[in-house]
Order: C-alpha cells, then structure tokens, then sequence
C-alpha cells in the first residue's frame, strides 16, 4: 500500500519520504533473499542419498517429511500473526485517524501549545522585552529553563557565543549571559524539539531524523532570510516546526493510540481464553507499517495549516501565508518573499537529509538546481554552515 501510494508522488519527494519513515533498505531485508540456500540444501540431500544407500534414503525421507510439517506449521503461524497484524493495524488507524480530527485536542495534548508556550514564544520574537519579563515567562515553562541554565555552562556552547561560561541557578542570569536575540533562535528551537517527542520507546530513529531535517529546514530558512534582508530572522525555526505539525502530531497521536489500542487486545484476549493472540499482543511493541501508512496519509500536510493557524495567525499571520504557499504548492513566482525563503530552505534540508545517509547522487545535482530555485553560491553557502547542528552565533 505504501509503495502504491508513494508512486504518485515525486522522485524526491519518495526518496526523501523513504528515507523519513523508513529503515533505508533493513526494513526490506526479504529483498535480498536470492533463493540460494533453498537450492544448495536440496542438491546436498541428493548426495547424500547417493552416497549412502538405502537406510540413508529412509532417514533422509522421514526426516524431510518432519522439516516439511515444521515448515507448514510455521507457515500457519505466520498466516495467525498476520491476520492478527491485520486486525491490530485496521484498529489502531481507524483509532489515530478519528482522534486526529479533534484540532483542539491535539493542538493542546501533541503539540502542547498551552498560553504559556504561545506568550513566551510572541514576547521573545515579536516584543522588545526586559530580561526580567523574559525570565518569569520562561519560570512557567521549566523544562526551556532547565534547558537554558543548563547551556551557560556548556563551555562549547557558550564559546560559540563569543562568551564564558559559569553554572548559575537563575534564570535570569542565564538569560542576560545568551542575551536576548541569541535566545530568540535558542528557545524555539528547543520547544519544538521536545515536542517531537524525540527520546520515545516505540521509534526514535523515526523522531532524530525527523528532528534533524526541521532543524536543518529552520536554519535555512534563517540564513536566506539574513541574505535577503528579513527583519526577524528569528521566525525560521517557528517556519520549519509550523510546517511539521502534521508529523509530528500524527506520530504523537500513534503513541497514544498504539498503547490504548493495545492493551484493549491484550484484555479482549485474555477474556475471550485466546492465548496465542493474548501474546502476540502483550509482545507487539511497534509497527513500523502502520506508522508508514499514517504518515503517508499525513505527508500533504494540509493538517499542518490546520493546526498552526489557530495557534499563530493572529500574531504571525505572515507566517501562516508562507506555509500555506508551500503545503499548496503555490507556483514560485507567485509567492511572497517567505513563502519562496520557505520553497527554498525545503529543497536544501531534504537534499542535506539524503546526502548525509548517502541516498543523493552527485549527477542528480543538475536536475536538483533546475527545480530548487536556488543558485550554486547560496547552495554552497548553506552547505558549509552544517544547518543540522545548532547555530547560536548568526
């Protein structure tokens, strides 16, 4: 279903979906199954039955029709297990996809957009603000406080900024130490890295690349908005975690619902006397194909303007124009100075996803700058900046 789906999209855009909700090539390890050894074992039973005369042939033939009943026996339980798989897979999307539509839930719940989170954000980025404002609005978001206290006495970190670093225990100090703009690229960063849900149990290879291309994505958008003179700069991370909402909502959203549906089988099993289902449910701990198949569902996505623009557009309504441009596939010339800002920084961080795991041939450069819109100097420039670790220094 899913490489059905996939067909209709784009070369990149598949190859980059792949590589997003994927296992590169470990998920399909069947595929490299060239039938050899099925091959080698026959013609070595032939020999021996050659060379060994008739007894031999007698335990070789009682022996063959055992592998053969082990074999139909496992064959039968592979068949359980996918009917099981089946029934699990059809619950838990039907689960997701009923849940998905309830924007205020999953605006509050998965995206954890609460006042404090949006007043911190449009202080920091849309005010001028006192450091003692700044600090008690981070006082109601711990975890970001936690954060930033804990980087002024990152020696690295802090170096990057030009700047010593000290352990200190308030938050004001730490903020006065970043200063204002370096917080205004730091702490969006990190409230919608924790969003992602990055350290889960069920699929983090899922979250860190996920997380890895947003970052990227962001910290394009911020560099060609430097480049073309864009007043806040700052608004990139915001772009690139607006754009992702689909993503990262949906994923959200199958935690929840895989462990309630779950547990829901295990019970129903358990009442019903059915052992072998009983556990093979209380053993599930993922499913990478129902993942896949929700995220497809999701890839357009139209979701992510749904949730971003209760949220933003009252105080970043540019914004909400920039990623409705880009999720509709507004023709480039048509667009504002963010949304083609945004068309640009998506070509780059998804070429930068699939050059770092080594998917991206250099010979499809030539095509990649024809539709990218973006020319060799500024490419380079982007690629020397290593966008996928943070920059507290523009």
């Amino acid at each position: 279903m899913v490489n059905k789906l996939l067909s209709k999209s784009t070369d990149m855009e598949q190859l980059f979906f792949r590589f997003l909700v994927g296992k590169s090539k470990i998920y399909k390890e069947d595929d490299y199954n060239d039938g050899l050894n099925e091959t080698e074992e026959k013609n070595e039973d032939l020999n021996a039955q050659q060379e060994n005369g008739w007894n031999q042939r007698i335990l070789l033939s009682v022996e063959k029709e055992r592998k053969m009943r082990v074999l139909e026996e496992k064959k039968l339980e592979e068949r359980r297990k996918a009917l099981l798989i089946r029934d699990f897979q059809k619950l838990l999307l039907t689960t997701v996809n009923a849940k998905l539509t309830k924007t205020k839930t999953i605006i509050s719940e998965h995206l954890q957009m609460h006042n404090e989170f949006t007043e911190l954000l449009t202080t920091l980025i849309v005010k001028d603000t006192r450091y003692s404002v700044l600090a008690e609005l981070l006082e109601r978001n711990p975890h970001v406080r936690n954060h930033v206290i804990g980087l002024v006495s990152n020696q690295d970190f802090m170096e990057r900024l030009g700047r010593s670093n000290r352990i200190v225990h308030d938050i004001q100090t730490a903020v006065g130490m970043i200063g204002i703009n370096g917080l205004r690229y730091l702490i969006p960063a990190l409230m919608f890295k924790r969003r992602i849900n990055i350290y889960n149990q069920h699929n983090r290879l899922f979250t860190r690349k996920l997380w890895r291309y947003q970052l990227t994505l962001g910290q394009a958008c911020t560099s060609l908005m430097l480049e073309e003179g864009y007043h806040r700069p700052y608004e990139g991370q915001m772009l690139s975690a607006m754009l992702n909402f689909a993503y990262t909502a949906s994923f959200n959203e199958y935690l929840t619902s895989f462990e309630h549906v779950r547990n829901n089988m295990i019970m129903a099993t358990r009442k019903q006397g059915q052992g072998r289902a009983h556990d093979f449910f209380y053993e599930l701990s993922s499913d990478l194909a129902s993942l896949q198949l929700l995220l497809l569902t999701k890839s357009d996505l139209m979701m992510s303007i749904a949730l971003a623009t209760p949220v933003f557009s009252k105080d970043f309504p540019h914004l909400i124009v920039a990623l409705t441009e880009e999720v509709k596939s507004i023709d480039f010339d048509k667009r504002t100075q963010l949304g083609k800002i945004l068309f640009k920084a998506v070509y780059f961080a998804k070429y930068e996803q699939l050059r770092a795991a080594r998917l991206f041939k250099d010979e499809w450069l030539a095509d990649y700058f024809k539709t990218a819109h973006i020319d060799q100097v500024a490419f380079q420039l982007l690629s020397k900046q290593e966008l996928f670790r943070f920059k507290p220094d523009w």
